[in-house]
């Protein structure tokens, strides 16, 4: 009876375990995560199609216009949306750099000092690309050197999207993988990374401009630069702000609304519904600091920084 008990314990565990391992973005795409050193990362490439408020990511086709853009875009592979069912979309780094993000709260595109952790944490350069490749030729060509996927990051060569007006093809796929840093080296260049197929090397780069073309993978934080300023609602106040021990939300809608308050590694602290009118909400629990208010009900959602001093 106990060896069952038992038994049924470590089920319940490791159910429990793998479900809070998920994530899901705002399309209903669902993730898996890896915790690789002291970062948490997700195990695939972004697929979604909507920034986290709800709005389209604008997915362009045509390869002038993608040239053309100064805002966030999207792309399948060669258009073909099944390539992105298994090496997720492209992005140009408008839509990395857009505050309305594109990623569940509680993540965040890499900084280049994120990827630059990653590197020291597998060695470096030199053979850190073959630790993070998944293994074997099903999808990166021959001969995959040195992946192991040993921290089971499961690297894909989703390719790449040229800047070029004259051409804006789409080059690599099997052969390299590219991935956004949300860091900038000045005006024109970002930041992101390189993985080859012929290569255990992973390559810091930032040659390409803002119009190419590159996968994304969410490192777990917060993007507290990409909460308020964008989802400002005049619907809601919050005050004081910074507060002490308590905080009083105005909600001037005629529904009820379900407040969440996070700190910035996307740790649900507080929740609990507001009615209609002022809301008084005890925050003397929480240590001094940042924190963020997400309000959301089942078809929208406004995050807010809070104070707590």
């Amino acid at each position: 009876m106990k060896k069952t008990i038992l038994l049924f314990a470590i089920l319940v565990f490791f159910s429990f375990r793998n479900q809070a391992q998920m994530v899901t973005d705002f399309d209903g795409n669902v993730y898996d995560t890896i915790h690789i050193g002291t970062q948490v990362w997700l195990k695939q490439n972004l697929n979604v199609t909507h920034y986290q408020n709800g709005d389209p990511i604008p997915n362009v086709p045509d390869s002038a216009q993608w040239y053309n853009l100064t805002s966030g875009a999207y792309c399948n592979y060669d258009n073909d949306a099944n390539n992105s069912n298994v090496y997720g979309r492209l992005y140009n780094w408008y839509a990395v750099n857009d505050p309305r993000s594109v990623a569940p709260f509680g993540w965040r595109v890499p900084t280049f000092e994120d990827w630059d952790t990653l590197q020291v944490f597998l060695d470096y350069d030199l053979v850190a690309g073959g630790k993070l490749k998944e293994t074997g030729t099903s999808h990166w060509m021959f001969p995959n050197t040195g992946a192991t996927n040993e921290y089971d990051f499961t690297a894909l060569p989703g390719g790449q999207r040229a800047d070029s007006i004259y051409s804006g093809t789409f080059s690599e796929i099997t052969q390299q993988g590219y991935w956004w840093s949300s860091s900038e080296i000045d005006t024109v260049y970002p930041w992101g990374v390189n993985i080859s197929y012929n290569s255990e090397g992973m390559t810091n780069w930032g040659a390409s401009s803002r119009k190419s073309g590159f996968s994304i993978r969410l490192i777990k934080g917060a993007d507290i630069n990409s909460v308020d300023e964008i989802n400002k609602n005049e619907n809601f106040k919050i005050s004081p702000n910074p507060a002490v021990d308590r905080i009083i939300i105005t909600n001037a809608f005629n529904t009820k609304v379900h407040m969440e308050i996070f700190n910035l590694f996307g740790r649900l602290l507080m929740h609990q519904e507001l009615n209609e009118n002022q809301n008084k909400i005890d925050i003397s629990s929480l240590a001094s600091g940042m924190y963020v208010i997400k309000l959301s009900t089942g078809n929208w959602s406004i995050q807010r920084k809070l104070i707590k001093g």
